[in-house]
């Protein structure tokens, strides 16, 4: 045999070789494909990094774990849809920078657990509808910027969050119909949402409201705050001027009132404070801004602002004047 034949024939064979070991137990798999379907597998089977497509339907697996797919970077296609699984754990597909379609439906998936979809940067089709989720978390969906179709219909869900979906730029299908929702005036804001969908015609949306009885059956953008009673926020206690020196506390008061309760968000000359940064802030329970051990850099201009989905107002702005230790002359 020439060896120019003899080598290709060995890499044949041993190319095959090497699939027939990796390949699963009763899988049919072929180059980079591997379907285990209607086998009965209770866990995730190991199939080789190169894996392009993993079709893993109308099994038993229950659980997700985290690290199942490590190591999957070519993977582009994951079919889990018929399954018995109940959550997606957060950060478990984190590996499957390629994926492009991900199938879960027709599961019992009750939970998602947050950043559960965080990596796939890759990701244009989504598919969890006929399971029994019932909460999503506000940023479920982050970081997906290729998201195309999002499907979710046929659920359990009664309340989004607010901008659950509003990041999701590449977004031409979202279904939502077929699940508990309460059109309330906190869904005014996904009802905006789907009007600018079909204003801008780029993206078709669907979700219709499931309580109240009055409402049942009707869609999503056509609810209006007028008809659900929603009102704008009106503030009922105004912050006053204010003068500290170092190391002192200081209140700004604010108190508002709306349908539904608006949320209190306080700015200091026109940016608005993250309590989160910086641990001498508080934001009380009433609204009441409180600010520990003041330094020079908290004075300035503070509003505050009154926000809910029917609406945002302002107070004017007021001062707070700060007094340093006078400083000593030199000798």
């Amino acid at each position: 045999m020439e060896p120019k034949l003899f080598l290709s024939v060995l890499g044949c064979l041993l190319s095959q070789c090497v699939f027939s070991v990796a390949c699963p137990s009763r899988c049919l798999c072929f180059k980079t494909t591997f379907r285990c379907m209607h086998l009965m597998l209770e866990h995730i089977p190991k199939v080789p990094y190169q894996t392009t497509i993993l079709d893993l339907r109308f099994n038993r697996i229950r659980d997700l774990q985290s690290g199942s797919f490590k190591k999957l970077t070519n993977l582009n296609t994951l079919l889990l849809n018929n399954n018995l699984i109940k959550r997606i754990p957060r950060k478990v597909f984190e590996d499957l920078e390629s994926l492009q379609y991900l199938y879960i439906y027709k599961n019992e998936i009750h939970t998602i657990d947050h950043q559960a979809f965080k990596g796939l940067v890759s990701l244009e089709q989504l598919y969890l509808h006929f399971n029994n989720i019932e909460v999503l978390d506000p940023d479920t969906f982050d970081g997906l910027p290729k998201l195309e179709r999002l499907f979710l219909h046929n659920n359990r869900i009664s309340r989004i969050p607010t901008e659950t979906f509003s990041r999701l730029n590449s977004l031409k299908r979202l279904r939502l119909d077929s699940n508990k929702l309460v059109c309330d005036c906190d869904v005014l804001w996904l009802a905006e949402l789907m009007r600018g969908y079909a204003k801008n015609g780029n993206t078709q949306a669907a979700a219709t409201c499931e309580y109240p009885r009055r409402l049942q059956g009707r869609s999503v953008s056509s609810v209006t705050a007028e008809e659900l009673n929603c009102e704008r926020p009106r503030i009922t206690s105004h912050p006053q001027d204010a003068d500290v020196t170092p190391g002192n506390t200081v209140y700004f008061s604010c108190k508002a009132e709306g349908n539904p309760k608006p949320q209190i968000i306080w700015i200091h000359n026109n940016n608005s404070l993250d309590m989160k940064d910086d641990t001498r802030l508080n934001l009380l329970e009433d609204g009441t801004l409180m600010i520990q051990n003041t330094q020079e850099s908290d004075q300035g201009t503070y509003q505050c602002m009154a926000k809910n989905v029917a609406g945002e107002t302002k107070t004017d702005g007021v001062l707070l004047r700060y007094f340093g230790s006078p400083s000593k002359s030199a000798s």
